[in-house]
């Protein structure tokens, strides 16, 4: 749930890093995450993998801050925080498939905690019914999602990392102004967010297309809810004719045994 394990953490996070101070105020926000992670495990037996990298990124990023130095090395401690969460995006690229964790890569793993609820309902060919969430059947099935997923997460933690690298050689190698190096990591920030979003955009209005396309042939291969439902409307309708028979023949049976 995004208001846990999102909401929440920044919320208590920008709340108390002025009274508290930032070292304390990313620990406490990192406790909501974990507490959930607990409860889920709890409830369903899996590891929340969302929930343990952001629990883990606040963390991190407390121990991070207990760096101390000028304004220019605060500079190089602020990309640091972006880093690890950039460095947990490349983690999740890691295909790790077990009982307790099953791990996908994070923009899928947001995209599914996003659309939470929405689940794809079919029959199998044993007149079983399935169910599965939208995102889950998308990664499962259609190519091109799994490989958007995972280009879209390399991409958001190899920009992330970079941002530090350039921080540094700003700052280390540079004779630029701390307004300056702001400025720049700002534009850069910038320019990284609109061309991953818009590259996120044009992915899902043309992801959305394949589904619809791919969905259709899928459906009609394997989804067999129409079958078994057909099925069972004739047999509920020879049963009845058949209840009608009996009580009929009953009715006449019964009148001659009168007469």
């Amino acid at each position: 749930m995004l208001v846990v394990q999102v909401g929440i953490p920044l919320a208590l996070y920008y709340g108390l890093r002025n009274t508290i101070g930032v070292v304390y105020a990313l620990v406490i926000s990192g406790i909501p995450p974990v507490l959930w992670v607990i409860v889920n495990f709890v409830r369903k037996h899996k590891i929340d993998a969302l929930g343990c990298i952001i629990s883990l990124s606040f963390i991190l990023s407390g121990v991070i801050s207990i760096v101390t130095g000028d304004a220019r090395a605060a500079l190089i401690r602020d990309s640091a925080v972006g880093a690890v969460i950039g460095g947990f995006f490349l983690v999740t690229l890691i295909p790790i498939n077990t009982q307790w964790l099953v791990l996908r890569p994070l923009t899928y793993i947001i995209g599914e905690q996003m659309m939470g609820g929405m689940e794809y309902e079919w029959t199998d060919r044993e007149g079983i019914p399935r169910q599965q969430s939208i995102v889950a059947w998308q990664f499962d099935h259609i190519r091109f999602f799994r490989w958007s997923m995972r280009l879209q997460t390399l991409a958001w933690g190899v920009f992330l990392v970079l941002e530090l690298v350039a921080c540094v050689l700003f700052v280390e190698t540079t004779d630029l102004s701390t307004d300056d190096i702001v400025k720049y990591n700002n534009i850069i920030n910038a320019v990284v967010i609109s061309v991953m979003t818009t590259v996120s955009i044009t992915a899902s209005l043309y992801g959305r297309k394949l589904v619809m396309e791919f969905g259709k042939e899928w459906t009609k291969e394997n989804d067999f809810t129409e079958k078994f439902e057909r099925q069972r409307t004739e047999q509920e309708q020879e049963e009845g004719q058949q209840q009608y028979q009996d009580s009929n023949g009953y009715t006449t049976i019964h009148a001659e045994n009168i007469v």
